[in-house]
């Protein structure tokens, strides 16, 4: 593993014209509607482009259609904790299900639940809705203006099942503690499980360690710029790590990514506000750090359950 892994070559003029293709409409969003809408119209983007590589137009409407669904009703269930532990897994088990057609399709949708739910997006339902709906087509615009392609990495329907149960199960039980605790940001902790904890079993480990260095060293570098920087500095580098973000998001290098999106989500969270930003930081490490121990935990269940059931394959061969 290599931390300052360089961006696969030719990609940067097509990153930036990505940059160009989300950041317009979405501050045209944030003009017309808020920032919330903003930040739903951007999810939704991001559902979209994930999809219509993969699954071409149909598969596209079924996935933003389900992260709509589950929008509208996060948005309503606000943060009772028994309804958004119940999305939480409903969410996971979803993307287990397309899981089995290309590793990570669905990914997005636990994340809009926490997200929509007890996390900053803050629209009624109906709204949450609607711009899901607007966003998702925007990606499926971007896919086919840009000409992205994609290959798909099936997961087995075992591997998929047992993946999102454990990864839903566990990350529902988290926000339940976190929202009947109303423990401050405390959602940060499923987040990690949910995006760190891969379907791919050879891909668990890595991705586990990459999220916690990417966001130990992110907040590191959050925190410097929002206590020693001017609000138009923090703003550049903002954007500058927004670039960094989509650009080693077209290679798959998971830790600069996570690099990256931790002081851009930080600095943008508290532009102006030191205290903010230090309480913020603190608690983006502190619940990543529990997020990680947990998914490690899962991580060794998953492992242990695999290696029992690879043993009986072998003893019944015999």
């Amino acid at each position: 593993m290599s931390l300052l892994t360089p961006p696969v070559k030719g990609t940067g003029a097509i990153a930036g014209k990505l940059l160009v293709a989300i950041m317009v409409p979405s501050l045209l969003v944030t003009a017309v509607a808020g920032s919330s809408s903003s930040m739903a119209f951007g999810l939704a983007v991001g559902l979209g482009m994930a999809a219509t590589p993969i699954s071409g137009a149909t598969g596209a409407a079924v996935a933003v259609g389900i992260g709509a669904v589950l929008a509208g009703f996060s948005s309503a269930a606000g943060s009772s904790p028994w309804p958004i532990a119940v999305l939480t897994l409903l969410a996971a088990l979803c993307s287990a299900v397309v899981n089995r057609r290309s590793a990570g399709l669905l990914s997005l949708a636990p994340i809009m639940v926490i997200l929509f739910g007890p996390g900053p997006i803050d629209l009624p339902w109906w709204a949450a809705v609607l711009w899901v709906l607007i966003g998702g087509l925007a990606g499926y615009l971007i896919v086919k203006l840009l000409k992205f392609q994609a290959t798909a990495t099936p997961v087995t329907r075992r591997v998929a099942w047992e993946h999102g149960m454990a990864v839903g199960v566990f990350s529902a039980i988290t926000m339940w503690v976190a929202l009947s605790y109303n423990i401050p940001h405390g959602y940060w902790a499923a987040v990690t499980i949910l995006m760190a904890l891969r379907p791919l079993p050879d891909q668990r480990r890595k991705t586990l360690v990459e999220r916690l260095i990417g966001t130990l060293l992110g907040g590191l570098i959050a925190l410097i710029v929002v206590l020693t920087l001017p609000t138009g500095g923090a703003l550049i580098v903002a954007a500058v790590c927004l670039f960094l973000l989509i650009w080693y998001s077209m290679g798959g290098a998971y830790l600069m990514q996570t690099l990256a999106l931790t002081p851009m989500m930080l600095i943008f969270a508290s532009l102006g506000d030191k205290e903010t930003g230090f309480e913020l930081t603190i608690e983006r490490v502190s619940f990543t750090v529990v997020g990680f121990v947990l998914a490690c935990f899962v991580a060794w269940l998953l492992q242990n359950h695999e290696s029992r059931q690879e043993t009986g394959r072998h003893t019944k061969g015999r």
